[in-house]
C-alpha cells in the first residue's frame, strides 16, 4: 500500500513539474475596422454553409496547430512568411451547416514547448478577424541564441532594423544556434527593406508618388506593424489621388480651350502616374494626336519640286517636331536624259540635281532644313568637236516647309559651286525651288 502511494506521488509530481515546465502563449487582437472573409469553399458556400475567417501571425520560430470543440479539423487553407513573421488563414464554418452546430467556438492553439492557449472565437457570417500569438517571455531563460534572436524579431516588428541586423549577427556568433532557422535570410530582408526605404523616400521627395506608393507597399508585405512605412504608404496614396485630380482638372480646362500641346503633357503624366484619370487621359490622348495628323499631317513629307530649267523633282523627308530628321531630293529636265544618248545633238542645257540633309522643326506649322548636293549640267561642245560637256557643282541649299493640314508647302534657295570657274556662268549661281506635297 505505501508502495502505491509512492508511485502516484512520484506521477503527480513529474505531471505537475512538467505543466509548469511549459511555457505560455498570450494572444492579443489586431482586427482592423470593416474586415471583411472572401476566401470562401465554393463548394459549402454553393450548399448554403456561412463561412467566416482569422488571420492568427506570430514569429516565425513558433510553429502553431489549431483544433476547436465544434471543428474535426480547423481549415488552415494558406500559410505565409513576410519577413520574422508567419501567417495562418483559417477558414471555418458558422452558424448551423447540415443538422451540426458551429457555435460557441473555442479555438485552441498549439506549439512545441508551450501550454495550449485557447480562446473564444465566435464569428459572424463573412466576417474577418487577425490575432497575433506571442511568447510574452521570450528573451527568459531560452539560450544564446534565442535570446538574441527573439530581440532582434521584437526589434524588427518597431522597425528598428539597424539594431535588429545587429542582434542577429550575434546570435549567430552563439553556440546553439538551431539548424532549421536561417538567420542570413532574415538579414538579407532587412536589406531590401532599407534599400526600399531609400528609394520610397527618395520618390516622395521627388513628387513621384507612384513609385514611393510601390516601394512602401514592398515594405509593409514584409512588416505590417512598420508605422513609418504604413504611415507613408497613405499620405503617398493622398498625394497620388490629390495631384492626380489637379492635374486631370487643368489638363481638361486646358483640352476645352483648345491649348492642346499643355493638356498633353499633363494628360501624359496621369498615364505614366497610373492615376485612377489614366484610362481617360489615354482617350484624351488619342484624340490631340488625330487632331495634330489632321491640323499638320503625318511627320513624312512627299512633295513634287519644280525649279527654272528642272521642271521635274521630287522630295522625301521626315519632319518632327522638336527633332532632327532627313530629307533627300533628286531634280532633273527631259534633255538630261537625252543627253545619255551619245547620237543626240540637240541637248542645249541638260541638267540633273540630287541633295540631301537635315529638317528641325522650329514651330508649328514651319520646319526648317538644311543641307547639300551635286548638280551636274551638260552644255554641248564647242565647234572642234560634237562631244558633250558636263560641268559639275557642288550644290549647298537651305529652305523651309509649311504644313497646312495634309499639304505640304517647300521653298529651297540652292548656292552652286562650280568645279571649273569657267563653267560658272553657265551653270548659274544659285537656283529657287518650290514644292508642293502632302504629308503623312
Amino acid at each position: 500500500m505505501m508502495k502505491k502511494s509512492l508511485l502516484l506521488s512520484l506521477f503527480l509530481f513529474v505531471s505537475i513539474s512538467s505543466l509548469f515546465a511549459q511555457r505560455v502563449l498570450e494572444m492579443r487582437e489586431k482586427t482592423e475596422a470593416l474586415s471583411v472573409f472572401i476566401d470562401k469553399d465554393t463548394e459549402i458556400d454553393q450548399a448554403g454553409g456561412a463561412q467566416a475567417g482569422a488571420v492568427i501571425s506570430c514569429p516565425v520560430m513558433l510553429n502553431l496547430s489549431f483544433s476547436s470543440n465544434v471543428d474535426r479539423t480547423v481549415d488552415v487553407y494558406k500559410t505565409e512568411e513576410r519577413g520574422d513573421v508567419r501567417f495562418y488563414y483559417l477558414r471555418l464554418i458558422v452558424g448551423r451547416y447540415r443538422g451540426a452546430s458551429y457555435t460557441n467556438r473555442v479555438l485552441e492553439v498549439a506549439a512545441p514547448g508551450f501550454a495550449p492557449l485557447r480562446f473564444s472565437l465566435d464569428l459572424q457570417p463573412s466576417e474577418s478577424r487577425s490575432y497575433e500569438v506571442f511568447d510574452p517571455n521570450a528573451t527568459v531563460g531560452v539560450g544564446c541564441f534565442y535570446q538574441h534572436f527573439n530581440e532582434g524579431l521584437e526589434l524588427y516588428r518597431k522597425a528598428l532594423y539597424i539594431e535588429a541586423k545587429e542582434k542577429y549577427r550575434t546570435s549567430m556568433e552563439c553556440t546553439d544556434v538551431p539548424a532549421d532557422i536561417s538567420v542570413s535570410e532574415r538579414i538579407a530582408i532587412i536589406d531590401s527593406i532599407l534599400l526600399w526605404r531609400h528609394h520610397a523616400d527618395s520618390c516622395f521627395e521627388l513628387v513621384n508618388y507612384k513609385d514611393a506608393i510601390y516601394f512602401y507597399q514592398k515594405i509593409v508585405a514584409q512588416n505590417t506593424e512598420d508605422e513609418y512605412a504604413n504611415t507613408r504608404h497613405s499620405e503617398s496614396l493622398y498625394r497620388h489621388t490629390d495631384l492626380c485630380s489637379r492635374y486631370f482638372n487643368s489638363a481638361e480646362d486646358y483640352f476645352s480651350n483648345g491649348r492642346y500641346q499643355e493638356a498633353k503633357k499633363l494628360f501624359t503624366i496621369i498615364s505614366e502616374q497610373q492615376c485612377s484619370q489614366a484610362s481617360k487621359a489615354d482617350e484624351r490622348l488619342i484624340e490631340i494626336r488625330r487632331y495634330e495628323r489632321e491640323q499638320f499631317g503625318g511627320p513624312t513629307a512627299i512633295v513634287y519640286e519644280y525649279a527654272q530649267n528642272t521642271p521635274f523633282g521630287l522630295s522625301v523627308g521626315s519632319y518632327k517636331q522638336r527633332k532632327m530628321r532627313g530629307y533627300l531630293s533628286f531634280r532633273a529636265n527631259v534633255d538630261y536624259f537625252k543627253s545619255l544618248r551619245t547620237d543626240e545633238d540637240d541637248v542645249k542645257k541638260a541638267e540633273i540635281n540630287g541633295s540631301l540633309g537635315l529638317t528641325f522643326g522650329v514651330v508649328r506649322p514651319l520646319w526648317l532644313f538644311f543641307g547639300g548636293g551635286y548638280t551636274d549640267v551638260v552644255k554641248p561642245g564647242d565647234k572642234t568637236t560634237d562631244d558633250l560637256v558636263h560641268c559639275g557643282a557642288i550644290s549647298p541649299e537651305v529652305g523651309t516647309l509649311c504644313k497646312l493640314g495634309p499639304v505640304v508647302l517647300r521653298y529651297t534657295f540652292q548656292y552652286r559651286f562650280a568645279l571649273e570657274k569657267e563653267h560658272q556662268d553657265f551653270i548659274g549661281k544659285n537656283k529657287h525651288v518650290i514644292g508642293l506635297g502632302i504629308c503623312f
